[in-house]
């Protein structure tokens, strides 16, 4: 598969295990990513960075995915948002139209991928 941009993915989480699983699995697919351990790191990155695709989870420590989507959306109108979490259920999660949920398979991040930078 080839990526439809050359503007990287921006992964987010506070897990360093996932942010590393995520990175690995893009980078194979051919996208250039690149990683923030937290929504104030990303916001930096952001601001000196094309950021083609924000891969942000939802619940992280003094900012959620979303506060942070927002925030990045004002400054880089064009950047895509794709929200992972592992956290469905009981109304956790605002609807949204791009959201994959953790644990993921190999197969169901690249589709999620994919399918945001169509959106």
């Amino acid at each position: 598969m080839v990526p439809p941009t050359a503007d990287p993915v921006l992964v987010v989480d506070d897990e360093l295990s996932v942010r590393t699983l995520v990175g690995e699995i893009l980078t194979r697919e051919g996208y250039p990513v690149l990683k923030a351990g937290d929504p104030w790191e990303a916001l930096g990155v952001a601001e000196t960075r094309q950021i083609g695709l924000l891969l942000t989870d939802v619940s992280m420590p003094r900012m959620n995915g979303y506060e942070l989507a927002m925030r990045i959306e004002s400054m880089r109108p064009e950047t895509k948002v794709l929200f992972m979490s592992a956290y469905t259920e009981h109304g956790v999660l605002i609807p949204r139209p791009k959201f994959i949920a953790k644990p993921f398979s190999v197969d169901a991040m690249v589709k999620a991928v994919s399918e945001a930078f169509k959106a």
